[in-house]
């Protein structure tokens, strides 16, 4: 080498130490059976589809709403709201990171509860913020230690992204007074009739609802999110997101998916039928499966490990975890009727191999 040619300049060294969240697998070809990260089984709402058709005409070559107004306007109407307490971001992941970025850093701890999303982790991570976990006795309930308030912020999904069980809003009032901020990740509200959150904290001055259009609206390849809370903190947010952080096709989708909600409403009602369904099966094979509110079950039985290989051997994908408490089941998205029931052969169909 030359002595005189310049290397790569390093990284900062937090960066050594940082290991980054890893997304569901996505298989290459077809066939398979895709049951592993919660995606949306049905097609998109006609209202989507003519939306994009209408936006990609001759629009892309200018640069979309810089602040997503007409998906605000429609987002804060959906949800009792003003516009102004709306900040939409590409994905809710980005909601998250921003979030995490705001108020997050050296002193400025995270609190979250585990089994979760270890998204969160690697956020707090990210902007030098230690993660102070408390680890669920109950699935159902949040644990003593988490009320402390030792945090600056806490983010916890309602209902819960890996097992899809739901804190009792009581409980969550309580933790909204006991700290910082509190962060209800709402990925999966939509299937979880009944139980609402944000109608019951919506004025609360320390606490951000997420949401995101993955999920119950389908759109998960689109990435649309949005954070709904007290307008100061979401005027701070502003301030650190991208010039253009949600492009036009994506703002034009969210409307469609907003003007198609009896659609998804309904699709969404059949995938909780499908969950019971699901869940009495599994149950009926020896797993043992907590109440979801999700749009998938987390299934335990003491052959998970080797039962998830077998199951992807035969291209049916669910999600194993080798981390988090999680080593001992499989969490399995509710897909089609035809989906599911292929899952189910294929674990009958192993079980008599054995």
């Amino acid at each position: 080498m030359n002595s005189n040619q310049k290397t790569s300049p390093s990284p900062r060294p937090f960066l050594d130490g940082l290991e980054a969240y890893v997304p569901g697998e996505q298989p290459r070809g077809g066939g398979w059976v895709k049951l592993n990260t919660n995606e949306f089984p049905y097609p998109a709402a006609p209202q989507v589809l003519e939306a994009i058709r209408r936006e990609a005409a001759d629009t892309v070559r200018i640069y979309p709403d810089p602040t997503s107004t007409a998906l605000r306007e429609k987002l804060a109407q959906r949800n009792g709201v003003e516009p102004d307490q709306i900040l939409v971001g590409n994905g809710s992941d980005e909601i998250l990171r921003l979030i995490a970025h705001a108020f997050l850093g050296p002193d400025r701890p995270l609190a979250m509860v585990l089994p979760t999303y270890t998204l969160y982790e690697v956020l707090a991570s990210q902007f030098g913020a230690e993660t102070r976990i408390h680890k669920l006795i109950d699935l159902e309930r949040l644990p003593d230690s988490i009320y402390k308030g030792d945090w600056t912020a806490c983010f916890l999904p309602a209902p819960n992204a890996q097992i899809g069980t739901a804190f009792p809003i009581r409980q969550l009032e309580r933790l909204a007074n006991a700290g910082g901020l509190l962060v209800l990740d709402g990925a999966y509200i939509d299937f979880a009739p009944g139980y609402d959150p944000l109608k019951e904290l919506k004025d609360h001055p320390a606490v951000i609802h997420t949401r995101t259009f993955s999920k119950s609206f389908g759109l998960a390849g689109v990435r649309v999110g949005c954070a709904i809370g007290p307008k100061p903190l979401i005027a701070a947010l502003h301030k650190l997101r991208d010039s253009y952080n949600v492009n036009r096709l994506s703002q034009a989708a969210a409307i469609g998916a907003l003007e198609g909600a009896d659609y998804y409403a309904a699709r969404c009602a059949e995938i909780i039928e499908s969950r019971k369904m699901m869940t009495r099966e599994l149950e009926k094979r020896g797993f043992v499966v907590p109440e979801s509110h999700g749009n998938f079950v987390f299934a335990r039985r003491a052959d998970a490990p080797a039962l998830y290989e077998k199951l992807k051997a035969r291209k049916i994908l669910v999600r194993y975890f080798r981390h988090s408490g999680l080593e001992g089941g499989m969490r399995i998205t509710i897909g089609t009727p035809e989906e599911n029931q292929a899952l189910l052969d294929g674990i009958d169909a192993i079980g008599t191999e054995c």
